[in-house]
């Protein structure tokens, strides 16, 4: 069960140096409830600004504190604060939740006033953000005051790259329609850790035929770039620029400059620019300066580094003296998973869920009835439900707040013919079914989710101790989790339960384990 923290743990949390981190990123915590008692705090005492712009990084939260009618006039009485900090963090706020003229005249008046540097770079962005002719005047008349001393360097080059990007933002740039691709491109699909077979596997039945399979990657070569988004084990397709070439600015940006202008003229309706984001990977000693350094040798009248509204990613992958340069698009929007509206803090990627049971799949039944014991909101049953026609899909979680998500998210998949989803707010140790299920398909919880170790043992005890209530004789299960040293040990211990397969992954810097079991 989510905890919803009360206003004086949120007071007490914000006074340590790094308390909206420590809240914000507290898996424990219902983060609807943080939001709305932060946003009273700082309504009501100006209080948890830091906070507010952390929690809304997610979308569902950004909306819910958009639709709150008390949240702009705070934030804009912030923007006149004693605090410096308040001011820059109010601008920041802005910048998020409003477009309209009238904040853009407040961001000016304020940019003129402002005395302290390190806030202007926000005002800046801000400004940028919300646009309209207003905003580009402004900026485009802005000067920056040079340092009077070595102290104010570092502020100066902030409120200049600041500048720059928010003058790029401003513009309206023309949007660009994807066509089709031109040839064959070599693509590099990301798979789940050590699941690439089951995405090898899927592209071999939609006639792909994969090469390079490694444990997380594997490659295709097609120019039918749509037909890709019908296999749903993989999470990322990357176009290839080149591979081993040397990670020099200079070579980086002259191969990825010629490539993306001859790729975006040839694929995309519309006249340049093409406006992108560098996203890079591997051990580099100054990143901040190698990505400055690539886009100052790209960036003309044709191709704009725009990080706020880009619509092509060049990632540049470092390894030695070596780079991989990928191109990766957001003119083509992927919805192969159409049912996520609403997601909690432990839900599982999409991607490793098809694959998990893309690695079940020689064991999973036609008409199934299937039950998630622990369903979140509801990804596992609802790639259950696209694999293979079910019979019921049945989801049953402790969580308040998971219940609510999956029942969003099963409306949207009833529009798209998954009409069998349903979902019961329960403790699985007490639930019970007068009729016994075909599968149960599960991302067990551990860590922070159970709470301890010893919370673990008793859930996963509990779990398997239910079987004979829950599984036909022969009923397959499929068990996800971290926990898998605990698990191999229980099941072992129980004679009904035979394993059949298991496969280790990684996920977000942890190495969970996958469990397909038959209850004899």
């Amino acid at each position: 069960m989510l905890k919803k923290p009360d206003r004086e743990t949120i007071k007490t949390t914000l006074e340590k140096a790094n308390g909206p981190s420590l809240l914000a990123n507290d898996p424990r915590l219902d983060k609807f409830a943080l939001l709305d008692e932060t946003t009273k705090l700082f309504i009501e005492e100006g209080i948890g600004s830091a906070l507010l712009i952390r929690l809304i990084k997610s979308r569902n939260l950004l909306i819910r504190l958009s639709s709150n009618p008390d949240i702009l006039p705070a934030v804009r009485n912030g923007l006149s604060a004693d605090s410096p900090k308040l001011r820059r963090n109010s601008a920041r706020l802005i910048g998020q939740l409003t477009r309209s003229d009238e904040d853009a005249q407040l961001l000016i008046a304020r940019l003129h006033i402002e005395e302290q540097r390190y806030v202007r770079p926000s005002l800046l962005l801000a400004l940028g953000t919300i646009g309209g002719e207003q905003a580009q005047l402004a900026l485009d008349a802005y000067q920056p005051v040079p340092p009077i001393d070595v102290s104010e360097e570092k502020h100066y080059e902030e409120e200049l790259e600041a500048l720059r990007l928010a003058r790029v933002t401003a513009i309206k740039y023309e949007k660009h329609t994807f066509k089709r691709l031109d040839r064959a491109y070599e693509i590099e699909l990301i798979a789940p850790d050590r699941l690439s077979e089951q995405l090898a596997s899927e592209l071999d039945d939609l006639g792909f035929d994969a090469f390079n399979i490694h444990r997380s990657s594997l490659s295709v070569k097609t120019s039918d770039y749509s037909a890709l988004f019908n296999a749903r084990c993989f999470s990322e397709a990357l176009f290839l620029i080149s591979r081993g070439v040397s990670e020099n600015p200079d070579t980086v940006a002259e191969i990825s400059k010629k490539f993306i202008l001859k790729f975006m003229q040839a694929t995309h309706e519309g006249k340049p620019p093409y406006r992108y984001r560098i996203e890079l990977e591997g051990e580099i000693a100054d990143r901040t300066a190698y990505k400055r350094a690539i886009r100052n040798l790209i960036d003309d009248e044709t191709i704009v580094n725009a990080p706020s509204n880009y619509e092509i990613e060049l990632r540049i992958v470092v390894a030695g003296n070596a780079s991989r340069i990928y191109l990766k698009l957001y003119t083509v929007n992927d919805e192969r998973f159409f049912y996520r509206k609403e997601t909690i803090a432990a839900s599982m990627n999409p991607a490793t869920a098809a694959a998990v049971l893309r690695l079940a799949e020689e064991y999973l039944t036609l008409n199934a009835r299937v039950i998630d014991p622990c369903c979140g909101c509801g990804t596992l049953l609802f790639e259950r439900g696209l694999m293979a026609p079910c019979a019921s899909l049945t989801g049953v979680d402790i969580a308040h707040t998971a219940i609510d998500a999956a029942r969003i998210n099963a409306d949207i998949a009833a529009r798209h013919g998954i009409k069998q989803a349903k979902f019961i707010c329960n403790d699985i140790l007490r639930f019970e079914s007068k009729r016994l299920y075909d599968e149960l398909i599960c991302n067990l919880p551990f860590g922070n989710r159970v709470g301890t170790h010893s919370g673990c043992e008793r859930l996963y005890t509990g779990l398997l101790d239910r079987f004979p209530l829950l599984l036909r004789r022969g009923g397959i299960a499929v068990l996800y989790t971290m926990e898998f040293t605990l698990l191999k040990k229980l099941i072992r211990e129980r004679s009904y339960l035979e394993i059949l397969k298991t496969e280790r992954t990684e996920a977000g810097g942890l190495t969970p384990m996958v469990f397909v079991l038959r209850f004899n």
